[in-house]
């Protein structure tokens, strides 16, 4: 599969040279590990997966512009290598990104598109990142429209949804501090005209600060999930012997929200407002 994707476990490593990348890696290593308590591996241990990973990707990239065999498995042990630093304790959105396009490489969608979801929760709006998702998401077989009150809702707060969380947290804090500083300023200096900017300024703050209460809040009480298999009935019960919810199969990546949770299965919701019950082994939690 020839693929348009940008890859790098931190933009910047891929640009440069050994041994500059090494020292990259290294510095990256420490601070992607020395925050988590305890590991199985060690340090020189982690350091060794990640760069045996990246050559992997490497060569599984190269591998496939020169049209030979090997690149699937090339892929396959960049994306175990990336997953052993997961299993180990490791939680970074650049290693969330790289593995999503370790597997968009082997055509593994699903799990790809679930990857750059948990990505984009650590490291916010990323171009690269924001361009590979859709581009994966573009090669769903299932074409699912959002519900016109939820794409109304994407299209007005459309500044809600396309920057991360950091920069609308930097914008409520220095609206804040403008506001109260302008404010201040107009109190001692009635001649002043502040009123207009003082007003956008707290436009700008209770805004920007409404918008990352609620992210929190959503982050807190809603669960979103991803298909990652194919021929996924989606059922009226928990329960085999329920009937389908509707004719159409999912398959893999295929975003939902969580609705409810019993052993075994989770009720969800579809873009499109139809929901239903799927099997936990269908799916994953981003």
């Amino acid at each position: 599969m020839q693929t348009q994707i940008t890859m790098s476990i931190m933009p910047y490593i891929q640009r440069v040279r050994t041994p500059w990348r090494l020292i990259a890696v290294f510095a990256v290593a420490m601070g992607l590990f020395v925050t988590v308590p305890t590991f199985a591996m060690d340090h020189d241990a982690r350091e060794q997966v990640l760069l045996e990973a990246l050559d992997a990707y490497d060569h599984g990239l190269q591998q496939r512009d020169e049209n030979g065999r090997e690149h699937r498995a090339l892929f396959r042990k960049a994306a175990d290598g990336f997953e052993a630093l997961l299993a180990d304790g490791v939680e970074n959105g650049y290693l969330h990104y790289n593995l999503a396009n370790a597997y968009l490489q082997t055509d593994d969608l699903g799990r790809a598109i679930l990857h750059y979801r948990r990505g984009q929760r650590f490291i916010g709006t990323d171009e690269q990142l924001r361009a590979n998702l859709e581009f994966a998401r573009s090669l769903r077989r299932n074409r699912i429209q959002s519900s016109g009150e939820k794409a109304i809702w994407e299209t007005v707060f459309f500044w809600h949804y396309e920057t991360s969380t950091g920069v609308r947290l930097a914008v409520c804090l220095l609206a804040y501090a403008g506001f109260w500083l302008l404010l201040t300023l107009r109190i001692y200096q009635k001649r002043a005209r502040v009123v207009p900017v003082v007003c956008l300024l707290g436009l700008l703050w209770v805004s920007a600060g409404t918008s990352v209460l609620v992210e929190s809040w959503n982050r807190s009480h809603v669960r979103e999930g991803v298909t990652i298999q194919d021929d996924i009935t989606v059922r009226k019960g928990n329960g085999e012997a329920s009937a389908a919810a509707f004719r159409e199969q999912l398959h893999e990546g295929v975003e939902f929200v969580i609705l409810e949770e019993r052993p075994g299965w989770y009720r969800i919701e579809l873009p499109d407002g139809n929901s239903g019950w799927i099997r936990q082994s269908q799916a994953e939690v981003v």
